[in-house]
Parts: C-alpha cells; sequence; structure tokens
C-alpha cells in the first residue's frame, strides 16, 4: 500500500519537475539592470535613494527609542 504511494508521488514529482523546467514558456532579454526593479543609470540619484533608504531603516529603531523617552518625559 505504502509503495503505491510513493511510487505516485514519484511520478507527479516528475511530471512536476518537466513543467517547470521548460524554457520556452517565457522569454527574458539578456540585458544589463533589466532584472532589478530601479534604474541604475543615474548614479546620483541611485546613491541618494539607496541612503535615504537604508539610512532610515537603520534610524527607525533609535528614532522610536527617542519618541518614547519623549512621551515618558512629559
Amino acid at each position: 500500500m505504502y509503495s503505491n504511494i510513493v511510487a505516485r508521488s514519484a511520478i507527479r514529482s516528475r511530471l512536476a519537475s518537466r513543467q517547470v523546467m521548460r524554457s520556452d514558456l517565457y522569454h527574458f532579454e539578456n540585458s544589463n539592470g533589466q532584472n532589478i526593479p530601479f534604474n541604475t543609470k543615474n548614479r546620483t540619484g541611485l546613491a541618494v535613494k539607496m541612503t535615504l533608504y537604508l539610512g532610515l531603516g537603520f534610524a527607525a529603531p533609535f528614532l522610536g527609542a527617542y519618541w518614547q523617552f519623549y512621551k515618558a518625559g512629559n
């Protein structure tokens, strides 16, 4: 009984992997910068945006702690 279940699941996994591995379903161009969701041509703008994004993420806990201390002081 268990061997039958294992055999069926093995067959299903093989069939599923064949469908996923087909390469003719999608077409992707091989050009630089097309696989990321932002523009890398404007280097200054990219540097400013990355600095703001990463800086705000780093500063968020400190801003939250400051706000809690500020509220407790009143």
